[in-house]
């Protein structure tokens, strides 16, 4: 796609960056301008159109989207001090967005070879599964979080049931995630606990953005089959 083409998908989807960051501020309104997060997105759509391949099957509105989040929570942490409570809600919404990007791409990559897309019963029972995927991130997250100092369970925690459910699980996971293999444990230590992006975690293993997304995935259905063992 050349340079012309490029700056028409941004021009035409200036509007995602707004959501996008609308969808962020009220997390870090105290810390940062919605501005400063438009700007971040706008720089995150702007490489989103300088990868983006059509012909990989997903549409760009939904390529973009993950790729723009992932630039404003980047963004935030390279350039705003957030307390630690704040940014660990942040690190699961990359987290969560990371996933289904991945889960995007590969079932995008899965009808272009030749698979039909999922419809009725399945599409329901895909939608479950990502949700499931979303609340492991979520539970991971929580449980990286109460390692920190200064974490007020009662402020942190969204609702009393998620806090129950976080402890019921919190042993399980911990078992979980001695079970990972080597590299998706260290992976998974890095992204939740240590808070870097795919990009920086995979750097550090010595493996590309593309396969940490992928390993990341594969962690993330692992710690869910656990926690629905245990449920």
């Amino acid at each position: 796609m050349d340079a012309a083409a490029q700056a028409k998908l941004v021009e035409q989807h200036l509007d995602l960056s707004r959501r996008a960051a609308a969808f962020v501020y009220p997390r870090v309104k105290e810390h940062i301008d919605f501005d400063e997060l438009v700007a971040m997105a706008n720089e995150g759509l702007v490489e989103a159109a300088s990868r983006y391949d059509p012909t990989r099957g997903a549409s760009f509105q939904t390529f973009a989207w993950y790729r723009v989040h992932g630039a404003i929570i980047d963004g935030i942490r390279k350039n705003t001090h957030l307390p630690r409570r704040v940014w660990r809600k942040l690190v699961a919404l990359r987290a969560a967005s990371e996933y289904l990007e991945h889960k995007v791409e590969r079932d995008a990559g899965a009808t272009k070879a030749g698979a039909k897309p999922t419809e009725g019963v399945a599409a329901l029972a895909a939608i479950k599964d990502a949700i499931a995927a979303i609340r492991t991130v979520y539970v991971t997250s929580l449980e990286a979080m109460r390692e920190d100092k200064g974490f007020d369970a009662p402020a942190d925690t969204p609702s009393p049931a998620d806090g129950l459910d976080a402890q019921r699980f919190a042993k399980k996971l911990r078992a979980a995630l001695e079970t990972l293999p080597d590299r998706e444990r260290a992976l998974v230590t890095k992204h939740y606990w240590e808070g870097k992006n795919l990009l920086e975690a995979g750097a550090e293993l010595g493996i590309s953005k593309s396969w940490a997304s992928r390993l990341h995935g594969q962690a993330v259905d692992r710690l869910k089959a656990a926690l629905a063992d245990s449920a």
